[in-house]
């Protein structure tokens, strides 16, 4: 079941602050708006379209700032340099147990069987894991999802520990089809669309996929720093609003030629490329209305802490906020 929590001070907060003063602010609050690559189609669409968000320049104002990943987001809220930004299920996890007070309001794609989920990928050469031994592999950021993932697979399957066995490097999601094609490392992550992108190459495989590790899996997630959310409760709710309009417009197969096109506008992907699997069986899973699946990402916290990616018991539940979307049916 799919539900909003209660506004935080009344239906009548939102009238009154949309056009006019919020948060006890000196007008329209800009959000410092952290985004990044890939699969944030939601994001794509607000700065494509802003009219697809009606409360976007009345209620509230973006600041969009362009991140390589989650992690730093995550360490731009936590440095109050960023108000809203998309995190991961982990790293942000890892921010709020290093006292980053973050909430989470709303879901942009999970991991789960029967849609893509992120793929390991390695030169034919590559034939198992245990190949790797003495090798460089590349991952999009240190402390991120994918990476400990990675770790902890190669670990657990073929025995090999990052540093010791064999050498990491952080490479860019958009740098890492070239950077495997040129030799710089031997097994990299690819996410869509640069799955798609290096499938069309001859001379590589996929050695293993999140799904393999853990399913469903939460991927990104939509979060704001807590004091932000409290003292601009308001213009935190008109963007919810449209993050869930937004999500919906995403969601219509009507308005599909207009999403692949704010794709290819944000991430400089050929549209070409991404019309053969954006919004399909061969995407992610995007939870209805962008709605965080709460139960899901417990689990997913559990599992992490249980491996020592973080200490403290966690609880998905106390890093919501009234304004926050939920669904706890998908687990």
């Amino acid at each position: 079941m799919r539900r909003w929590y209660a506004a935080l001070a009344g239906v009548t907060l939102l009238a009154a602050a949309c056009g006019s003063e919020a948060g006890g602010g000196g007008g329209t609050p800009t959000i410092r708006m952290g985004w990044g690559i890939p699969a944030e189609e939601i994001k794509y669409v607000m700065q494509a379209d802003p009219k697809l968000a009606p409360n976007l320049g009345t209620c509230y104002k973006i600041e969009w700032h362009r991140f390589a990943g989650t992690a730093p987001q995550v360490q731009g809220l936590a440095a109050d340099t960023l108000d809203g930004a998309t995190v991961g299920g982990l790293s942000v996890a890892n921010g709020i147990e290093k006292g980053a007070d973050i909430v989470i309001t709303g879901g942009f794609i999970e991991e789960r069987s029967g849609n893509f989920s992120t793929a390991y990928m390695a030169p034919d050469a590559v034939k198992t894991l245990a190949d790797l031994a003495g090798k460089t592999v590349s991952t999009a950021g240190i402390g991120g999802s994918t990476d400990y993932i990675q770790d902890h697979y190669i670990k657990e399957k073929a025995g090999l520990s990052p540093d010791k066995d064999y050498k990491k490097v952080e490479v860019p999601f958009g740098q890492q089809v070239e950077g495997i094609q040129a030799g710089q490392f031997m097994m990299g992550t690819y996410p869509q669309p640069f799955y798609t992108q290096l499938s069309a190459k001859d001379g590589y495989h996929t050695l293993f996929r999140i799904t393999e590790v853990i399913d469903p899996f939460v991927q990104l997630l939509q979060g704001f720093r807590r004091d932000f959310a409290e003292q601009n409760p308001a213009a935190v709710k008109c963007f919810m609003d449209d993050f869930a309009t937004v999500a919906k417009y995403v969601a219509d197969p009507a308005n599909r030629a207009a999403v692949i096109a704010a794709s290819s506008k944000a991430t400089k992907m050929p549209a070409d490329l991404l019309e053969r699997f954006l919004l399909t069986k061969d995407d992610y899973h995007r939870p209805s209305g962008g709605a965080v699946s709460v139960d899901a990402l417990q689990k997913q916290w559990d599992f992490f802490r249980e491996r020592g990616a973080f200490s403290q018991q966690l609880k998905v539940q106390d890093h919501l906020v009234d304004v926050s979307l939920t669904d706890k049916t998908s687990g």
